[in-house]
């Protein structure tokens, strides 16, 4: 089983996101803001997170960044849930880490799949799933 933060600042999409977690087997870490992200990573170090890419304040990618930047933690794959359809926005995500991107709106499918796929490996491939 896998711990997986959920960081979307939208409770009911966490909320969702968490269920689908719950269903494949793992537990569920949901926040709603980067910086709880980041408080949260500390505390319960998963192997795997969901960020939205647009949230007030620190947005996921600034969010992970900040993550990558903690001493001593380790590095799970990053998940990217986003309704841009901007290539920038990829190429941005890759350069701080995220393996894959799921843009909204979700197919739940497709986030089983890379949820399954990235959880407990260490080295990660980027996907895209469109």
């Amino acid at each position: 089983m896998a711990r997986i933060l959920i960081v979307d600042d939208e409770k009911c999409n966490a909320g969702i996101l968490s269920l689908v977690v719950t269903q494949l087997g793992h537990e569920p870490i949901e926040v709603y803001s980067g910086q709880q992200a980041i408080d949260s990573f500390v505390d319960h170090q998963p192997d795997l997170i969901l960020l939205d890419y647009m949230m007030p304040g620190i947005n996921g990618l600034m969010t992970l960044q900040q993550i990558r930047q903690l001493p001593g933690g380790k590095r799970p794959a990053a998940l990217l849930i986003t309704a841009s359809q901007l290539r920038s926005v990829e190429e941005e995500a890759k350069s701080v880490g995220v393996v894959g991107f799921l843009r909204k709106p979700l197919n739940l499918n497709s986030l089983k799949t890379l949820i399954e796929e990235h959880c407990g490996e260490e080295e990660f491939k980027a996907s895209v799933i469109t």
